[in-house]
């Protein structure tokens, strides 16, 4: 989806604001699991937002920190609604980025294949 510059400008803003909820106060509610925000992807009208989490788990513990998130979707929703001036709080849909482990996978073939 092509994005104009004030589309960027504030898809970069929401992920640096997630990132560093994620890092700083949402470690107890994702028990601990590396969580990122991969992609932030704005509508025309900055109403709704799609984001992109990827996750990196030992503990195969994805899927519940991912239920989480969706979870507490309001939570965010008033976390980014302090801290980036917008007019309107975007709608969030969370989607899970799968790309590291597509990588991951993609890797492990190939190791098995060199062997």
């Amino acid at each position: 989806m092509q994005q104009n510059k004030r589309q960027k400008q504030v898809s970069s803003e929401i992920m640096q604001v997630l990132g560093e909820y994620f890092i700083q106060d949402g470690k107890a509610m994702l028990n601990n699991v590396l969580t990122s925000v991969s992609r932030v992807e704005m509508s025309p009208d900055l109403r709704n937002a799609k984001i992109y989490i990827s996750f990196y788990d030992e503990n195969n513990q994805a899927d519940d920190v991912f239920r989480i998130i969706q979870e507490n979707v309001k939570l965010l929703r008033h976390y980014i609604a302090q801290n980036v001036r917008l007019r309107y709080v975007p709608e969030l849909r969370i989607y899970k980025d799968d790309s590291m482990e597509y990588a991951d996978r993609i890797n492990k073939i190939l190791r098995d294949l060199g062997e």
